[in-house]
């Protein structure tokens, strides 16, 4: 198993929507040793199997709640106070997928969550210049943190 597992997830129709998964195409096709890459539309709850006993997974989705790139740590904590339930809802969380990670095996010792701003979600492929700019933001980002992990 791969130590470090990148989980990009949206709707790759909708316009600045794919970001997340954009970013995990492009860190996959940097073919990083150790690092996992998962690109799809939703979280769902058998991520947390493969969250489960990594030093870092990262999270990249695209948020109409960020002007700018963002990182923000995720814990097991922030997911359990959210009740079992939650990540089986339509749209899950990666608190959620953490602390069920917890439930299944040893949680990953660092969870981050990459929030790339997104204006346009019409119907499209076509990504808004500043979710593009966050894209590549995204990716550089992402391989340092990834660096740093696997030094």
């Amino acid at each position: 198993m791969a130590d470090v597992l990148v989980v990009g997830y949206g709707n790759d129709l909708r316009s600045d929507d794919g970001a997340g998964r954009r970013v995990a195409d492009r860190i996959d096709e940097l073919g990083l040793d150790g690092v996992e890459v998962r690109s799809m539309a939703q979280l769902t709850p058998e991520v947390s199997l493969l969250a489960a006993g990594r030093s870092l997974v990262v999270f990249v989705d695209a948020s109409v709640d960020t002007t700018e790139l963002t990182m923000t740590e995720v814990s097991a904590e922030d997911g359990a106070a959210e009740g079992p339930g939650s990540v089986m809802t339509h749209h899950g969380n990666p608190a959620s997928v953490v602390s069920m990670a917890a439930s299944v095996g040893e949680p990953p010792r660092r969870a981050v969550l990459v929030s790339i701003p997104a204006s346009n979600l019409e119907m499209g492929f076509e990504f808004s210049p500043a979710t593009a700019a966050a894209v590549d933001a995204a990716v550089s980002a992402i391989t340092t943190t990834i660096a740093s992990v696997l030094e």
